[in-house]
């Protein structure tokens, strides 16, 4: 069973790549330290396709050997936390 630390650390490193492949592209982890994640919904200035979303999920989880139960956990945490924008559709 993977810890509750390790998961956390899997969905950031998910995140960093999301926002890496994301268009615009960006460092996550900049984002973090200008504190541009405070902002209501900044994650919707990102786009990244949610095919292409779901393949770097299921490759973060399958490298690091989740089980069905903690890819589920990890899955839902990211399409539920702040994950880039999948729609084409422009405010």
């Amino acid at each position: 069973m993977t810890s509750e630390k390790k998961l956390r650390e899997i969905i950031n490193q998910i995140y960093i790549q999301l926002y890496k492949e994301a268009t615009p592209s960006v460092d996550f982890l900049k984002l973090i330290r200008t504190k541009e994640v405070s902002e209501p919904n900044w994650f919707m200035r990102y786009h990244l396709d949610s095919d292409r979303q779901v393949e770097i999920i299921e490759l973060f989880c399958k490298k690091n050997h989740l089980t069905k139960r903690e890819a589920y956990v990890v899955s839902k945490s990211v399409h539920l936390g702040c994950s880039p924008n999948s729609s084409d559709k422009k405010d």
